[in-house]
């Protein structure tokens, strides 16, 4: 609405959102629509989230500037690396549930790709890279946190670490058999410069692996304002439906092979932190919660007959 204020900033500054949004990223459609409100969970103000009603495609509005994103990502962002680190070599971290997701991602690649050179984008404290065979793997990642680079550099070595982005001159085209991003695409501004910065790092058949929020899911078409991954804006720069996706990929050059409910785990947590929200949004409390909780275990199934799940992951090839 003309004139609206809302909360933009970490410092609780106000700024007017204009009433025209620019055309769709994606596929240059100029039907945009606004889907909902949606409330940054680590105190960075009220952002609204607009959709291309032709792709799906949609975007936290209004848009940030590149220089502006690191503000929205407090220091303890990719939580305590130090602890994660002790508890790996401790053995601890093995037992955990958090394990048992990056053990998954493992299996989800080598279901298609057996090993090779791999480099995981945005890979955080690196806990996937740890997961994966050192025999059968080359491991690389590339980290913005020059501080969570460093950490772990230390105590493992063996894992070539980037500080910086996919963009590194440190990173050769052609030379990678498979290229990661689970839950990163979102967060990066310029996602077709991206993808075809990733087509061109990899190998003549090469693997292509992305794992993020779909915006066209059950899940947020049901719960709008109150879905779990909408409290990462406007760290979620963009929300990606499957065709958005594949359009870029599409564009970038890739083939696109399947789209995977995946990981079943993460997709629950969405479903089931989304329902929490909405409970408290609407009552002040969690008894709506603990009442249609049972509801949460049916879900999963709706999601897999629509195929609109929470969370998509999307394999694509670059052709041989």
């Amino acid at each position: 609405m003309p004139g609206k204020q809302c909360k933009s900033g970490p410092k609780g500054e106000t700024a007017k959102i204009p009433m025209q949004h620019p055309s769709c990223y994606v596929c240059g459609s100029a039907k945009i629509i606004d889907f909902c409100t949606a409330r940054d969970r680590l105190g960075g103000g009220v952002w609204r989230i607009v959709r291309c009603n032709d792709c799906g495609f949609g975007w936290t509005f209004p848009p940030l500037a590149e220089d502006q994103i690191p503000a929205y990502y407090p220091t303890a962002y990719l939580g305590d690396t130090r602890k994660i680190l002790d508890d790996f070599f401790s053995g601890r971290l093995a037992r955990s549930r958090s394990w048992r997701g990056e053990l998954q991602k493992v299996r989800l690649v080598e279901h298609y790709i057996e090993g090779g050179k791999i480099l995981d984008v945005g890979c955080g404290d690196g806990k996937f890279l740890w997961a994966l065979d050192a025999q059968r793997w080359e491991k690389s990642g590339v980290e913005a946190s020059r501080d969570t680079v460093a950490m772990v550099a230390k105590r493992m070595p063996s894992i070539h670490l980037i500080a910086g982005s996919i963009d590194s001159e440190e990173l050769n085209a052609n030379t990678h058999d498979a290229v990661t991003f689970w839950h990163v695409l979102e967060h990066l501004p310029q996602p077709r410069k991206v993808l075809r910065r990733a087509y061109d790092l990899l190998r003549p058949g090469g693997w292509l692996f992305i794992s993020l929020p779909d915006v066209d899911s059950l899940q947020a078409r049901l719960f709008r304002q109150n879905w779990y991954p909408f409290g990462d804006v406007p760290r979620h720069i963009f929300h990606f439906s499957r065709r958005s996706l594949d359009l870029l990929l599409n564009e970038a050059g890739m083939t696109v092979q399947g789209h995977r409910l995946f990981s079943p785990l993460v997709n629950f947590h969405s479903l089931k932190h989304s329902l929490l929200q909405w409970s408290e949004e609407q009552t002040g409390g969690r008894i709506p919660y603990y009442a249609l909780k049972p509801l949460l275990f049916a879900f999963p199934l709706l999601e897999r007959c629509t195929g609109k799940y929470g969370i998509l992951t999307t394999i694509a090839q670059k052709p041989g």
